[in-house]
């Protein structure tokens, strides 16, 4: 394979879970090259699997700020961040900078970090998406259609599972559930997301959709959505027993990313073609 072919890609986060799983997959797969990985300082001096197995490879710059990478004489770069929403930020106005594409699996954003987002997309290839894994998005699409089904007599609950470290709750992939069975039933997101229903002391709503959340041990993501009527439920349900998948979604994402001759904000939709 030509090396023009090759998607070099410098991946930030790279000690945590997801990164991990995304340099075995590099490791194994001949259309990638890890040229860089950013890690938070005192991860680097842990010496953490991931860091000891970038310490074997040649030509990878490892450094705690992007602000430290050269990639000198380096093309067909794409960034992936699984990193955390400040880090983003500073993520964002690196590629910006050098005209790089990049593609986004942190999750927790404010309103604030969503529009620098959306304006940076005005310049460079941006893809976002909570949840990378092609299951994940094809279940996106399943959950619009059986909304336009199950009409609104039957009550929709969100669930989802992660390991005890994830921070943010809901996840994204939740609000992305939920945002998605909103619009298709034309609710309002801002009063029909239920988080809490301690000391309510009131029965459900009409046009609620509840949220609820689990974190414990290491659960790597299970999520699900109910219809409930009387005397019955459908459940949709994607549980991951691995976050292999997450880390096939991810680079998939960058050879699309990769492939972008125009700036734009692009999610796992335009990846698969739901």
């Amino acid at each position: 394979m030509l090396d023009a072919n090759i998607v070099n890609i410098v991946l930030a986060g790279a000690s945590g879970r997801m990164g991990k799983e995304i340099i075995e997959r590099i490791s194994i797969d001949a259309r990638f090259k890890l040229v860089g990985a950013i890690e938070d300082e005192k991860n680097i001096k842990k010496g953490v699997d991931a860091m000891a197995f970038l310490g074997k490879q040649s030509g990878v710059e490892l450094v705690h700020s992007c602000s430290k990478l050269s990639l000198a004489n380096k093309k067909n770069i794409v960034f992936i961040d699984f990193s955390c929403p400040e880090n983003s930020s500073e993520l964002l106005r690196f590629c910006g900078k050098y005209s790089i594409g990049i593609v986004i699996g942190t999750t927790g954003f404010t309103i604030k970090q969503k529009e620098e987002i959306k304006n940076k997309s005005n310049s460079i290839p941006v893809l976002v998406a909570p949840n990378m894994s092609v299951g994940v998005n094809k279940m996106f699409a399943l959950i619009k259609k059986a909304a336009e089904i199950y009409g609104e007599d039957y009550d929709i609950e969100v669930f989802e599972a992660h390991h005890k470290h994830k921070k943010d709750a809901p996840s994204g992939t939740a609000l992305r559930l939920g945002t998605i069975l909103a619009q298709s039933r034309e609710w309002d997101l801002t009063k029909s997301f239920c988080f809490s229903r301690h000391k309510k002391n009131s029965e459900r709503q009409a046009n609620e959709i509840g949220f609820s959340v689990l974190r414990a041990g290491d659960i790597v993501g299970k999520h699900s959505v109910t219809f409930a009527d009387s005397g019955e439920t459908l459940e949709i349900i994607h549980n991951c027993t691995s976050r292999a998948g997450y880390a096939k979604g991810a680079l998939e994402a960058a050879t699309f990313v990769a492939r972008q001759k125009n700036p734009g904000l692009f999610s796992m939709d335009d990846v698969i073609e739901i």
